[in-house]
């Protein structure tokens, strides 16, 4: 009898291998995510569909680290080879974790709106150990890359329109939530409870059925603590005595300029992750020498504030 057409999904608890992070001293663990021992199975030979795509993938396609699933290929210029097919036997696809969009997941990051010099500046600094990937990934594949393939992958990253895909809610309790196999956060639907936040930011998908299709404009919920954007701007615009305002390298709005990157409605846990990279020394690159001083005199409080600041701004240019 042949199957419906439906992704049948069942929560497993199993126990995981371990996995070798790169340490980022001082960032919490929350923000640098290891693989999770709980992870979701589906079944992977039925063809799914995504609402407004003609496109069809299973399961086992759609996380195929070496064919990035491509959604809407007509809203896009082609893919370079390294972006959706990656280069085996360990470089995986760009777009397989940066997804099509450039949008990314909390475990990731963002990559649309930033510029091409900068992203081949990144890739520079992974290959070299200048810049340390909390993951390891980024520091295994960028040294294997060629410098035209470095271009090729930013040069298409850059072309990406960039929009907001975050909502940020200010929160004093959030949903128990653990950490799947792919080291992003899910909401734990066995418990059905809620845990007070701390001094944390709990990011999870609005769809995660959505997600694990590795839709290109997925919808993300950022939960933050109660006040952490009024303090967050306060830092972001003078510097509130502590650092120097953002603004006087990234841009008015906070989208970028000619020497700095856009910051606007990244995901916090990875705006966290970097902060406390500059801080720790994990980002060593020429490039990141400007901000040394810039976090020198922030605690924990204020990077996940400005976190939360930065990720309620919008996105689009």
């Amino acid at each position: 009898m042949k199957l419906p057409h439906l992704i049948f999904s069942t929560l497993i608890i199993t126990t995981s291998p371990s996995f070798a992070d790169n340490t980022i001293p001082g960032a919490p663990d929350w923000s640098t995510p290891a693989r999770g021992v709980a992870t979701e199975a589906h079944t992977t030979d039925i063809k799914l569909t995504l609402e407004g795509s003609s496109k069809q993938y299973t399961q086992a396609e759609i996380d195929d680290k070496f064919s990035a699933p491509d959604w809407f290929p007509q809203q896009h210029a082609p893919m370079p080879e390294i972006v959706q097919f990656g280069k085996k036997p360990k470089v995986w696809a760009c777009a397989s974790c940066h997804l099509a969009s450039g949008f990314g997941h909390p475990e990731s990051s963002t990559l649309a709106g930033l510029t091409e010099s900068y992203m081949v500046q990144q890739l520079e600094a992974f290959a070299s150990g200048q810049r340390i990937d909390y993951s390891g990934h980024m520091n295994r594949m960028a040294p294997l890359m060629t410098k035209q393939e470095m271009q090729a992958a930013s040069k298409w990253f850059a072309s990406l329109t960039p929009r907001s895909f975050i909502t940020v809610k200010e929160v004093n309790t959030v949903p128990v939530t653990y950490v799947d196999s792919t080291r992003m956060r899910q909401v734990d639907l066995t418990k059905n409870t809620e845990e007070p936040i701390g001094n944390r930011i709990i990011e999870v998908a609005v769809d995660k059925e959505i997600i694990h299709k590795r839709s290109p404009y997925g919808q993300f919920i950022s939960y933050v603590p109660q006040g952490s954007i009024e303090r967050g701007q306060a830092l972001v615009k003078t510097g509130n005595g502590k650092t120097i305002p953002c603004a006087s390298c990234h841009g008015s709005d906070l989208t970028g300029s000619s020497i700095g990157p856009s910051l606007a409605g990244n995901f916090g846990i990875y705006t966290v992750r970097q902060l406390h990279g500059f801080k720790a020394g994990t980002r060593n690159s020429p490039q990141s020498a400007m901000m040394k001083p810039v976090v020198a005199g922030l605690n924990d409080n204020d990077i996940v504030d400005i976190a939360a600041y930065l990720s309620s701004l919008p996105i689009a240019k």
